[in-house]
């Protein structure tokens, strides 16, 4: 027999599907994080990731070894130029008033080391036509671009993927109020290397610095966000905040009050505003 008809109010209603919240709006954020919360491995994997600094001479270490590894296995053609030669020619050539910037200034600051390129040196501006002359007498195959913020030195055997040679040597000048500030006061020299490398709290508004940048590209500052984070969590308990906030106002007007909230989002899973 055919079945009678069901009356059309009584058929069941399909309910209508929730629409979802706007894309990276907080609710869409909090939703996300439940839905992979379920999925993700137990927190006891991370136990045992290394939480403390790892000092400078294992830093700079490390990070030389990694380099040097990086070039033998892909850049073969590329000059071996690492931190410690470069020094050796500037002491060498009487410099006196310089410090280790960048990634190996700040590298033993870290919990894990990484690795970068190139050595950047900032050099007092007395000094700095006698460190370029000693780099170049030491390394006569780069080619050298002079402006007025840095000499940079690039090597012309190892080329990025547009063909352009990659820098190596950075001779930095202190162009800035914060960076005049840092060589003048916040520079310690490592017992082990001997090097000269800035403070920690130099070290972290060089980060900061970068990270409000302009001028960088926002690839760069947020590689820079990951490294002031992770020198903020390593190091939070000594950081002299005084020194820090008095750093940062010499970068803008209200830089010391912005790098307090900086702290605070570092130690947070917060995002940095860049």
């Amino acid at each position: 027999m055919p079945q009678a008809a069901v009356p059309r109010s009584s058929r069941a209603k399909k309910p209508r599907a929730k629409p979802l919240p706007v894309m990276f709006s907080p609710e869409w954020l909090a939703w996300r994080r439940a839905e992979i919360a379920k999925q993700d491995a137990p927190p006891e994997l991370n136990e045992g990731e290394p939480q403390g600094p790892v000092g400078h001479a294992y830093g700079i270490r490390t990070t030389t070894r990694l380099i040097r590894n990086y070039r033998e296995l892909h850049r073969r053609q590329a000059m071996d130029i690492t931190p410690q030669p470069v020094i050796d020619v500037l002491v060498k050539a009487g410099v006196k008033k310089w410090v280790l910037l960048g990634l190996h200034g700040y590298v033993g600051y870290l919990s894990d080391p990484r690795t970068t390129q190139d050595v950047d040196i900032l050099v007092a501006p007395s000094e700095r036509k006698k460190a370029v002359k000693a780099i170049r007498a030491a390394w006569p195959t780069l080619l050298v671009q002079e402006y007025s913020e840095v000499v940079r030195f690039r090597d012309p055997n190892d080329l990025d993927l547009r063909g352009n040679p990659k820098p190596t040597i950075d001779i930095m000048n202190p162009w800035s109020e914060c960076q005049q500030t840092i060589l003048k006061e916040f520079v310690v020299i490592d017992k082990v290397t001997k090097h000269r490398i800035p403070r920690l709290e130099a070290a972290l508004i060089s980060k900061y610095a970068a990270m409000v940048s302009a001028m960088r590209g926002l690839e760069k500052k947020e590689l820079d966000a990951a490294d002031f984070r992770r020198m903020v969590r390593a190091n939070h308990e000594r950081i002299d905040l005084a020194s820090l906030r008095r750093l940062a106002a010499q970068v803008w007007e209200q830089g010391a009050d912005e790098i307090e909230r900086y702290l605070d989002i570092a130690m947070s899973n917060e995002q940095f505003v860049l």
